[in-house]
């Protein structure tokens, strides 16, 4: 559990500062300026830190390599806020899809652009969504570990 809690805080840890830097760099440094860096949205600085926050999160569980089980806490917690901002980001691309069918039906030309970008960024290949699935397993382990612990 702590070596997939790695991983994952590291992932995040990754994705975050991408976002949040290219972010930071486009409103601040060069405004208006379009830098992106391996398809990571860049105008996200919000998006960015919670990333940040998560891997942070993530990374408080290295104690249960020792056996420190109260550790699980950062599991479930990291789990939990992954699943919850993955979900966001899927609630925003499927209003991005009703609001293409809204001005498809108003007359305007179909598009599938919602899908791989929108008001999210980059739409379904928005990693956040891809790092809560990946994330899912390990917060029901934590979870049942939890439990377990208790009796």
């Amino acid at each position: 559990m702590a070596t997939y809690s790695a991983i994952l805080g590291t992932l995040y840890i990754i994705v975050g500062s991408i976002e949040f830097l290219t972010a930071f760099w486009n409103w601040f440094i060069k405004p208006g300026d379009d830098l992106s860096l391996l398809g990571l949205p860049c105008d996200d600085l919000f998006g960015g830190f919670a990333a940040l926050v998560i891997g942070a999160v993530f990374f408080g569980a290295l104690p249960l390599w020792r056996a420190r089980r109260e550790a699980i806490g950062f599991v479930l917690v990291g789990a939990l806020l992954s699943v919850t901002f993955g979900a966001v980001y899927l609630l925003i691309v499927g209003a991005d899809g009703f609001g293409t069918l809204l001005a498809f039906l108003s007359g305007e030309k179909w598009s599938w652009d919602w899908l791989t970008s929108g008001t999210s960024g980059t739409g379904l290949l928005r990693p956040e969504i891809w790092l809560a699935l990946l994330s899912a397993p390990l917060g029901y382990a934590a979870l049942k570990a939890a439990r377990q612990s208790e009796k």
